[in-house]
């Protein structure tokens, strides 16, 4: 039995969203600098110059970056520096999860459909790279179910082994009927649902903006274990596995 790293990230950049699709073209975010006023501190307190604009809203670019790994394994750059940092640490496999997506970042169906679509193909061409080593958690556009299935479809033809989940999704808890149909795509594919730190509401968002627990990823994602015990979902989707992912679950 090797290693399996089960909480590994990347970090993207503006080559995360060259696989947009020619017509979604002007949906692609943009990195902008700040030149001058107080700067935000990263997780490492450093000074936080760079912002992505993802569907007119501002999101942290440097937020939560480790700087303990150089720039182009994290970001993926260069692949094969990323397997031998793994070497290194006597890794064997990296599960990849997204960074700037642990957030709220769209309502809109058309922008999340493009965005989730690029991505999910940068990472199939990183799996590609990777020797088997580098497998990923699917990002699903839970606004469409229509097209969450024809990623997933992607995904388990590509290298995904699981599908990425905030503790809140929608402005909705995950016990919502609504996500049903995405618990059974789930069972189908033979994917489980992973729920990764992280928050889906722009409402709880702003409300615990200055608040490290509930509004910024951690709680919701307790929240939801309870929530799927307490209405029995998983006997009613037997088959499906769940995964929770960082928020202490190790």
């Amino acid at each position: 039995m090797g290693t399996i790293d089960s909480d590994a990230h990347v970090i993207e950049t503006m080559t995360t969203f060259d696989y947009i699709d020619p017509e979604f073209r002007h949906l692609k975010p943009r990195v902008v600098r700040q030149v001058e006023g107080e700067h935000a501190k990263s997780n490492e307190g450093g000074i936080q110059k760079e912002f992505w604009i993802i569907d007119g809203r501002l999101q942290p670019k440097e937020h939560n970056v480790g700087s303990n790994t150089s720039d182009v394994s994290r970001e993926m750059r260069d692949v094969q520096s990323r397997l031998d940092h793994m070497d290194a640490l006597d890794i064997d496999v990296q599960v990849l999860y997204p960074t700037v997506f642990l957030r709220a970042w769209t309502q809109d169906p058309t922008v999340e459909v493009a965005l989730c679509r690029s991505y999910n193909r940068w990472l199939a061409d990183i799996w590609k790279q990777g020797k088997g080593r580098l497998r990923w958690a699917v990002m699903p556009p839970l606004r469409s179910m229509d097209e969450t299935r024809k990623e997933l479809a992607f995904g388990k033809e590509n290298g995904a082994c699981c599908i990425f989940v905030r503790g809140l999704e929608l402005e909705m808890r995950l016990t919502n009927p609504y996500f049903f149909r995405l618990y059974e795509m789930a069972q189908e594919f033979d994917l489980p649902v992973c729920f990764h730190s992280g928050n889906n509401s722009f409402a709880v968002r702003d409300i615990y903006a200055t608040e490290g627990g509930f509004g910024r990823s951690k709680l919701p994602v307790v929240g939801a274990f309870h929530n799927l015990l307490m209405d029995e979902i998983p006997k009613k989707f037997p088959k499906l596995r769940w995964g929770f992912i960082e928020v202490s679950a190790q």
